[in-house]
């Protein structure tokens, strides 16, 4: 995941829900509401690690899915057993994507 550094398309996102409101719905006293399209910002910033509420140790063999498939590491995608050596796969595709240029200005 990477930063953003152009907070403008938050404001645009909370004016457009205060405009209209996206669909929501109450379960078990929870609101579910319905994805809203967040803009393309002007300026990205650095890579972030997230999401290390799935986090584990990496001393033991784990068979649980762990990520998407387009990025799953090979041991993860044939639900083989799998250890730290994921987290050096992912860092492989962060450096690709990045190497590839596929991170880009947006344009205006």
């Amino acid at each position: 995941m990477f930063g953003i550094e152009d907070d403008s398309v938050f404001t645009a996102f909370e004016e457009e829900e205060l405009i209209d409101p996206c669909p929501r719905k109450t379960v078990d006293g929870r609101s579910i509401y319905v994805s809203r399209e967040l803009q393309i910002p002007k300026a990205w910033g650095a890579p972030v690690l997230c999401d290390l509420g799935s986090a584990v140790t990496g001393k033991v063999e784990h068979l649980e899915d762990v990520q998407p498939d387009i990025y799953g590491a090979p041991e993860v995608i044939v639900e083989a057993p799998w250890s730290y050596s994921i987290d050096i796969w992912n860092t492989g595709c962060v450096v690709s994507f990045l190497s590839l240029s596929a991170v880009k200005e947006p344009t205006p």
